[in-house]
């Protein structure tokens, strides 16, 4: 028979009362799961100028692999322990965006004279984050064994590898699988149209193509007249060739197709000076949720979603900034509801507090793209307008 939780509204199934780990006990404030930049970012926010105590987990299993990502200089910006991470991160600057289409005679571009965003590794921000939070005091654990046992009106139970830890709230940017969806009550899954694959392939050095000192970044935004996107982004030491394109027409379009499509416009435009040789087995793919938090609340039970658990992807696929963004907001808002009589009330503040402002960010231009088009290869206002959205986050109308 299942067991109630109270005016909290769900109910626990009796497989998730299994035996806690026998061994050590501990009680924190705030358990932090995944291991995405944000994570670390939320637990040392949650623990800076506090009295709080904070524990940061990974998830078993949980990819962490490596890519170049979009960085926007504003994430050095959204706190003040942010700051100092601009010199412990290598990253190239990116000065605009050269547009390209299909036909190798149709092309647009915008070039500022100062960069308008980075490009770095994501491991190497994610190695800033460790430390950043190792600086601030946080708990750091990486077990081989991850489970929430049992959720109550003032705490949940844990098993943190070895570790028996009760918390009194929970910040998630990592999934921990199906069997905790219903006792977290966390939400359905994406509406459809939410999920995107992203397909990749990361090119060590920066000898494919000469893109100069102040790169532009060459960019599809209809490839094969399908409105897949897709980018080539040039890093300090790699290169990154990208396709993204809705997860409900990779059966018609496999990635791999649209990946060599597009390393064919880039040799068509003369960016590639001899053809690149994609292996297959070289390629990875991730399937995310762009804009996805716009179609979730973010709240659950005694938890807050953040990062890429929480869908806080761009509609034009950026990762770091608005999934870093996520955190200020969730840090902020649960470190005045731990210290409220009822959290479970007190945290639906974060809700708001997000889409008031990273919400406008999220949606991107994507949205009024297909009429935009025809204007971005003729009007140089629209050309530059769409530039600054999709490196800056800017508005296409002002």
């Amino acid at each position: 028979m299942a067991k109630s939780c109270g005016h909290l509204g769900f109910e626990l199934s009796p497989l998730l009362f299994r035996p806690m780990a026998k061994g050590n006990f501990s009680t924190v404030d705030v358990l932090v799961l995944g291991g995405h930049p944000s994570a670390y970012l939320a637990a040392a926010l949650l623990k800076n100028k506090s009295k709080f105590s904070v524990m940061h987990s990974c998830i078993p299993g949980e990819a962490s692999g490596d890519r170049l990502v979009l960085m926007n200089p504003a994430l050095f910006d959204l706190h003040p322990i942010l700051s100092g991470l601009k010199r412990k991160i290598e990253a190239a600057g990116i000065y605009g965006i050269r547009f390209l289409a299909d036909d190798p005679a149709t092309a647009s571009e915008f070039r500022s004279k100062s960069a308008l965003t980075c490009v770095a590794l994501l491991k190497d921000v994610r190695t800033a984050m460790i430390d950043l939070a190792k600086s601030e005091g946080v708990e750091l654990c990486n077990p081989k064994i991850l489970q929430i046992h049992r959720l109550d009106e003032t705490g949940l139970d844990a098993t943190v590898g070895k570790e028996t830890v009760r918390a009194t709230a929970l910040i998630m940017a990592g999934d921990l699988g199906e069997q905790h969806h219903k006792l977290l009550g966390l939400p359905e899954e994406w509406e459809h149209g939410v999920l995107h694959r992203y397909t990749f392939l990361k090119c060590k050095g920066t000898k494919i193509t000469d893109m100069g000192s102040r790169p532009l970044m060459p960019m599809s935004l209809d490839l094969k007249g399908r409105l897949s996107w897709a980018w080539l982004i040039p890093g300090a030491r790699h290169m990154q060739i990208a396709i993204e394109q809705p997860l409900d027409t990779v059966a018609a379009q496999p990635p791999m197709e649209l990946l060599k499509h597009w390393a064919g416009v880039l040799l068509a435009h003369g960016i590639f000076k001899t053809p690149l040789d994609i292996k297959e087995s070289e390629v990875e793919q991730m399937d995310l949720p762009f804009g996805g938090a716009l179609a979730h609340e973010g709240v659950a039970n005694r938890t807050l979603l953040i990062g890429p658990v929480g869908g806080f992807y761009s509609a034009t696929g950026e990762d770091v900034y608005p999934c870093c963004w996520s955190a200020v907001h969730a840090a902020d808002v649960l470190k005045k509801s731990l210290k409220e009589p009822f959290l479970q009330d007190a945290i639906q503040a974060y809700r708001q507090k997000w889409r008031t402002t990273l919400g406008d960010y999220l949606r991107g231009p994507q949205q009024n793209l297909r009429y935009l088009l025809p204007l971005v290869y003729r009007n140089q206002v629209m050309t530059t307008r769409l530039t600054e959205a999709i490196l800056m986050g800017k508005s296409v109308v002002r």
